[in-house]
């Protein structure tokens, strides 16, 4: 039986019983699987953790009853199946950004509809992809003239909720009212010690008039300037305003599952965020991937890919690419590896099945020159030799996209099935010819199907 058909019994068992309790262990034994080998599967193939779906479906199912009946919240919680009325509000608030009761009284619709992996098979071109991702469009912005500000800061974490104030501080000394403006930001990148992260902010006509006009060297005495927002076309999609985390999960979101199943490819125009505002409140988010026609068809193929000792750093959690690019930063800062010579970068991912973290691992192959120490040897792992379906694609974040497209391919083989016993991995290439353009190449083991049938007759 296909890997798709196992991992959609698993889906079916869960939608019969959403309001019941449900173990990995039931799960695992409805859809004939091992627990990790379910765990793995399910992730790569619908890009959720066994359990986050579980509490999407249940949060979905709750938000149609708050809007569609006068049910009380506490019946709301235990007809879902939330364990407690305390787990209800934490999940609801978590997932939504809203409470049950505020969102009763809100415009915001939460949707996480149930999977249905074969369907999304049949409807794979853009039918299928605007039904599965509702929340994202395509759409086309031209260039805008506005006001600008632009916020150093020596370090990332914070920096747009700082932006925002000082523009809108700035803003008010000029006599102008940022509540009546569209803002839009987007990260600039810099050379300096001192100050390294800064963010553009941008505020546009809303269409309605500016109560002021200026020219730029009356908005330079403000620490403002004339600014022109930049046009292309972008992939759009609203997200709550709220953490970082959950913006950072929208936008992996639209990058590593919507881009790589769609048929554009990353544009070069830049990524930009807008904040929606509400009574001169920031209510919610846009964020806007910038995109192109695709003009590649991008080919799987299956290769022999030798075995790689590589300096293994690896982060967990919702924060778990910070840790491990720090960790993977630092080694490299002490181990004396030249940079400039590109050292070759790996990454990979999972979710653990003995907890609900995922877990986000970069790897480094390292030269004669650059060994590890005897201290680091607990860093040391091998990336596993053998036979790999590789897709050659752009660089799409955690690959949840990719990943699925080459399960989507080996569950239609004859001739090649997963092989379970090793990981799955990217590397990724530096373009020197197009401004160190980023590229990466998916791995996935498989083996072949006559040698594991022999195989498994022994």
């Amino acid at each position: 039986m296909q890997t798709a058909e196992l991992v959609q019994r698993a889906i079916d068992y869960m939608e019969e019983r959403l309001e019941e309790p449900l173990t990995l262990e039931q799960i695992a034994e409805a859809s004939a699987m091992s627990v990790p080998h379910l765990y793995r599967m399910f992730y790569a193939m619908t890009g959720h953790p066994i359990k986050e779906y579980i509490r999407k479906r249940r949060t979905n199912e709750a938000g149609c009853l708050l809007r569609q009946t006068s049910m009380p919240i506490i019946d709301v919680g235990f007809q879902c199946g939330f364990e407690s009325y305390q787990t209800f509000l934490k999940t609801f608030k978590r997932t939504t950004g809203l409470t049950p009761g505020m969102y009763r009284q809100s415009e915001l619709i939460y949707s996480f509809e149930r999977i249905r992996l074969h369907e999304r098979v049949a409807y794979w071109e853009e039918r299928e992809l605007s039904e599965r991702y509702p929340d994202v469009s395509v759409i086309r912005l031209s260039t805008e003239q506005g006001i600008g500000c632009l916020v150093w800061a020596d370090q990332e974490d914070g920096i747009e909720d700082a932006a925002l104030a000082t523009f809108r501080m700035r803003m008010l000394d000029a006599g102008l009212d940022a509540r009546r403006m569209r803002l839009f930001g987007w990260h600039v990148e810099s050379d300096r010690e001192e100050q390294r992260f800064g963010y553009q902010l941008i505020g546009v006509s809303d269409g309605n008039r500016i109560p002021y006009v200026m020219d730029a060297s009356e908005l330079v005495q403000f620490g403002l300037s004339s600014f022109e927002r930049p046009g292309g076309l972008y992939a759009m999609m609203r997200t709550p305003y709220g953490s970082a985390s959950t913006v950072v999960a929208a936008w992996n979101r639209l990058l590593s599952e919507w881009l790589p199943r769609s048929t554009f490819a990353l544009g070069e125009h830049g990524m930009m965020e807008e904040y929606v505002q509400l009574n001169g409140t920031i209510a919610r988010m846009k964020l806007y991937l910038p995109v192109r026609r695709s003009q590649e068809t991008e080919h799987i193929e299956v290769i022999w890919q030798h075995p790689v000792q590589v300096a293994s750093f690896r982060g967990s959690g919702s924060d778990r690419v910070r840790l491990a690019d720090e960790a993977s930063a630092e080694w490299l800062q002490r181990s004396g590896i030249n940079l400039d010579n590109r050292p070759q970068v790996y990454m990979t991912g999972s979710c653990s099945a003995d907890s609900e973290e995922e877990i986000y691992e970069v790897c480094i192959a390292w030269s004669e020159e650059a060994a590890p120490s005897q201290a680091d040897e607990p860093l040391v792992k091998e990336l596993a030799g053998g036979l790999y379906a590789c897709l050659k694609c752009e660089a799409y974040g955690f690959m949840t996209g990719v990943l699925e497209r080459i399960y989507r391919w080996l569950g239609a083989s004859s001739e090649y099935e997963l092989d379970v016993k090793r990981d799955w991995y990217a590397s990724y290439q530096f373009d020197r010819t197009k401004d160190d353009m980023v590229t990466a190449a998916c791995y996935v083991p498989v083996q072949s199907v006559m040698q594991a049938r022999i195989g498994g007759t022994r």
